[in-house]
């Protein structure tokens, strides 16, 4: 079995209408899973020539023109060709809904706040808290942000024991 590769943001292309997976990062390869005919001729050395048919022509150009509604459609008509996963949408929307949002930092973007805002709000939630946090609460339950500091840390090497034994907890 391939290994799955894992695609960060300064590797990634940045093109207008380009895709993105929000699993692997990967802005390439995408696959199409759509049962299309094709028009199979036999030549007389009795090699097979396989040549797409009109319809196949129009269903390529019709997801060409439509691709949102293709995206936004539960079907999951695209997917990864990377790590096989539907979770397939326009870069520029991924980046937009980050932006929207507040993200401090996570996978999908690669914009982190710089390292010093992290540790200073992570130290001032420690000490409302009097170093009563856990993993758990950083990932799920933090103040600041909806998504959590967890991937910003990550990103910046800080383990949540660093910054309350740097806070005196």
């Amino acid at each position: 079995m391939r290994a799955v590769k894992y695609y960060p943001p300064e590797s990634r292309r940045y093109l207008q209408q380009n895709l993105q997976c929000i699993y692997c990062g990967n802005t390439t390869a995408f696959f199409i899973d759509l049962k299309l005919r094709h028009q199979v001729i036999i030549q007389n050395d009795s090699s097979i020539l396989v040549e797409p048919s009109k319809t196949t022509e129009k269903v390529f150009h019709s997801i060409a023109k439509n691709m949102d509604m293709v995206l936004d459609n539960e079907n999951e008509v695209i997917n990864c060709a990377n790590c096989r996963n539907p979770g397939v949408d326009r870069q520029e929307r991924l980046l937009d809904y980050c932006w929207q949002v507040g993200c401090p930092g996570c996978d999908v973007c690669g914009s982190y706040i710089d390292k010093e805002d992290l540790i200073e709000t992570c130290t001032e939630c420690l000490r409302e808290n009097k170093g009563k946090i856990g993993e758990e609460d950083c990932a799920y339950q933090c103040m600041y942000y909806d998504n959590g500091l967890d991937a910003v840390r990550r990103h910046y090497e800080v383990t949540l024991e660093e910054l309350k034994r740097d806070a005196g907890y």
